[in-house]
């Protein structure tokens, strides 16, 4: 009896963890064909530190073949992870835009430790509307929300998480995804 018990409880936590990484993989968040256009944030880090501007708007002025946009509800060791990931992208092409956003409760004084601690290349900036650009309708459920495009705006890759350390654990491919729309 215990071993029909112990099996029975076996084959509900496998269904479970199934279940549980089919519906992350279903996670959507972002726009999936073209970004929603441009937005303002408040600049923590890089060469506008303390500016309120738009990088979206930088970016296409500048034509860049390719733009990361991260846009987390968290600033950790994970969500550091994924943008040293970008990071070793973005230093041997200077072409490639980068940018974290913090949306949610992420605050200034959360991206200023998360440099200090990590020394980022990618400018850590806060969102102006505290969810982040209602054109972009960011999944609440999404911790992380990584959007790849292209010049003029066209998404290339879409990634969204339920928390930063999934987001982590894709930052080789969201970071391999980012080189392969330089090409």
């Amino acid at each position: 009896m215990k071993s029909l018990i112990a099996g029975c409880v076996a084959l509900a936590l496998g269904a479970a963890l199934v279940l549980s990484a089919a519906q992350a993989e279903d996670l959507k968040s972002g726009p999936e064909k073209k970004i929603a256009g441009p937005f303002d944030v408040k600049a923590i880090t890089g060469a506008k530190a303390g500016d309120t501007f738009c990088y979206v708007c930088k970016f296409n002025g500048e034509k860049r073949p390719a733009v990361v946009l991260i846009f987390s509800q968290k600033a950790d060791d994970n969500i550091a992870k994924l943008v040293k990931a970008v990071d070793g992208i973005q230093k041997n092409n200077e072409k490639l835009g980068t940018v974290l956003v913090g949306i949610g409760g992420v605050q200034s004084a959360d991206l200023e430790k998360l440099q200090s601690t990590h020394k980022l290349t990618t400018a850590l900036t806060v969102a102006e509307d505290k969810d982040g650009p209602p054109a972009y309708k960011l999944n609440k459920d999404a911790a992380v929300t990584v959007l790849i495009y292209s010049k003029g705006g066209a998404i290339a890759r879409n990634f969204a998480f339920a928390d930063t350390a999934a987001a982590a654990a894709k930052a080789t491919e969201i970071a391999e995804a980012a080189k392969d729309v330089l090409k």
